[in-house]
């Protein structure tokens, strides 16, 4: 792991750039159990695309009914190259449901705050939530113009559009007529805001090269 912010611009690392454990899946996976110990186990990341493992930790749980722990154990790699063994416990909690059973929390290691998932950034020794890093997610780092094409593209796919943005789109048989007003509605504010985004970038780059290109 690298130092805070290593390979990504614009500083602050993300929630999507984190290691992150999600208490949900852990459940669901069988990773902890309530009314259970585990002991000398191991959480395993991997490259979603190769495969290749990238991260690992161990930890050893314990869960009674309404609560528990998790003793996590990993080593974190400085951008000097300095080793840091770190261990310690997350503690978790569990609410009641409304209709039987129980929901459980992590509790945040430097905020107290009950949370559902926890991170570690690059540079940072300890899991915790995401307001205790004030990490953003990718999504709020992109310019209006991608935001409104990631938008544009979404309304599109479910419509029998031809070609690609500011290109007419068409009410599928099964569609209700509100609902494809509706997400026309979207994909014409949508395609507004690229092209008028579009349309201001064209004429910085004729200002600056003299030549009329086609974006």
């Amino acid at each position: 792991m690298g130092g805070w912010g290593s390979g990504r611009s614009g500083g602050r690392p993300t929630v999507e750039s984190c290691l992150t454990l999600d208490l949900n899946e852990l459940l669901r996976g069988g990773s902890i159990r309530p009314m259970t110990s585990l002991f000398n186990a191991t959480l395993v990341w991997r490259n979603i695309g190769t495969g290749k493992e990238t991260s690992r930790i161990g930890y050893t749980a314990h869960l009674e009914e309404k609560s528990g722990h998790m003793r996590l154990s990993y080593t974190v790699t400085r951008c000097t190259g300095e080793k840091i063994p770190v261990e310690y416990a997350i503690q978790l909690s569990s609410t009641p449901w409304r209709f039987g059973g129980r929901r459980w929390w992590f509790e945040c290691p430097l905020t107290d705050r009950r949370v559902l998932k926890l991170h570690l950034p690059n540079g940072a020794t300890k899991f915790a939530s995401r307001q205790a890093y004030r990490l953003p997610y990718d999504c709020q780092r992109e310019t209006p113009r991608y935001r409104s094409l990631g938008r544009a593209w979404k309304a599109r796919k479910r419509l029998e559009s031809i070609g690609g943005i500011g290109d007419p789109c068409f009410r599928p048989k099964w569609m209700r007529r509100k609902t494809f007003d509706r997400l026309m509605a979207k994909v014409d504010a949508a395609d507004a805001v690229v092209e008028g985004h579009t349309a201001v970038l064209r004429d910085l780059l004729f200002q600056k090269t003299g030549e009329r290109l086609e974006l």
